[in-house]
């Protein structure tokens, strides 16, 4: 009754159906759940000796997370991503009555998890620093990690969800294709899980990381990173503000859409994409990627650079300056949410607007409009 797959929903309905058919019918619709089912067995698989392998890179304890100089070792090494259900501040485990029809303060959460250590950076990001879930932020949290957490492999498996709009899509590819092309990485295989099917190492860290959070009071974001770290007795989960309250920046977004856009072209439109399930990058191949729908199926070359004279440039892309929040969200979270904050934390995270509230400044007009109509009546 818990499986969300949409595939198996359909193939179990047809089977219950078919109950009083022919055998014909039956086997043919045992055989197509059947041939589903091992899809998912083998893709499963594959993930599991990936983990399994990366595990055995780390064995001895040596490697840990932090800044490491690109192409430092000669290891392959596994990691997996992906975006939590956002959650919700300040927050309080007894949640007083009012408190629950209150739109509070937002936080999303983006993990990469390193199964090999294995331990999980999360990204901490305030509705003020982000207007979306898209490409762009996802690029931008993957490459800081790699920057700043990755273990400097040459030899790169990731693992991620179906989400086209997040994971799948052309941008992505074109993102690992520009690590290959300046030498960030050697090789890069991107897997993704089979709809439906996606549960992972990112979804234990996420569960274990909201755990702590239901039990714990918090106002700020300090306090979600601090329930973040705390979460785990061994330190599993460790947290990255992506911005303060105040809209500093920590990690910043940049537009790899236009930037990288302009040297590569996509595979067949993004509906080619959708109907594969693996990507291959290589340097000795520039600008190639192999794609396969199922790791058994042979491998189609498609070449995604729209002129092999011309590479992208290794700089990064323009920064993208993050949304904030309007004057109307700043008043509502000063008027409805400060008095469910802690004392320190009111300030921090419901600080008063310096700016006008355009509420206030509809209803005042409004009075003088009014004022104006009972003089002229008069």
């Amino acid at each position: 009754m818990t499986d969300l797959c949409w595939e198996c929903q359909k193939n179990n309905n047809l089977i219950n159906r078919t109950v009083n058919c022919e055998e014909e019918k039956k086997t043919a619709t045992l055989q197509r759940q059947e041939a589903h089912l091992q899809h998912v067995k083998e893709e499963r698989t594959l993930y599991k000796k990936q983990v399994a392998d990366a595990r055995v890179v780390v064995a001895d304890g040596s490697l840990k997370l932090g800044r490491n100089d690109p192409c430092s070792r000669e290891c392959v090494m596994h990691y997996s991503f992906d975006f939590a259900q956002q959650i919700h501040y300040p927050s309080n485990p007894l949640q007083p009555g009012p408190m629950y029809f209150v739109d509070l303060r937002k936080c999303g959460i983006f993990g990469v998890c390193c199964e090999g250590v294995p331990q999980q950076v999360n990204y901490l990001i305030d509705e003020g620093m982000t207007s979306t879930k898209g490409s762009n932020a996802v690029i931008s949290y993957l490459h800081h990690f790699f920057e700043n957490y990755g273990l400097g492999e040459e030899h790169l498996s990731l693992h991620c969800d179906n989400c086209s709009g997040q994971n799948k899509n052309r941008y992505m590819l074109f993102y690992l294709m520009w690590r290959t092309l300046h030498g960030l990485h050697k090789d890069i295989s991107l897997n993704f899980m089979v709809a439906g099917h996606t549960k992972f190492s990112p979804d234990w860290c996420f569960g274990l990381l909201k755990q702590k959070y239901r039990r714990t009071q918090v106002s700020t974001l300090e306090d979600i990173a601090r329930v973040t770290v705390e979460s785990t007795a061994t330190r599993l989960n460790m947290a990255q503000l992506v911005g303060s309250e105040s809209q500093e920046v920590f990690v910043p977004s940049y537009d790899w859409q236009t930037f990288l856009g302009a040297y590569f072209k996509p595979i067949d439109g993004d509906v080619g994409i959708k109907s594969f399930q693996h990507f291959r990058f290589s340097c000795e191949e520039p600008g190639v990627v192999y794609a396969s729908k199922r790791q058994s199926d042979e491998e189609k070359k498609f070449n995604l650079l729209r002129s092999p004279n011309t590479l992208p440039p290794v700089e990064l892309p323009e920064e993208l300056t993050p949304p904030g929040l309007d004057a109307e969200r700043q008043w509502y979270l000063f008027d409805e949410v400060r008095e469910f904050c802690s004392e320190k934390g009111a300030d921090i995270t419901c600080p008063r607007p310096t700016v006008p509230n355009p509420k206030k400044l509809v209803a005042e007009e409004s009075d003088v409009v009014l004022e104006q109509k009972v003089k002229r009546r008069k």
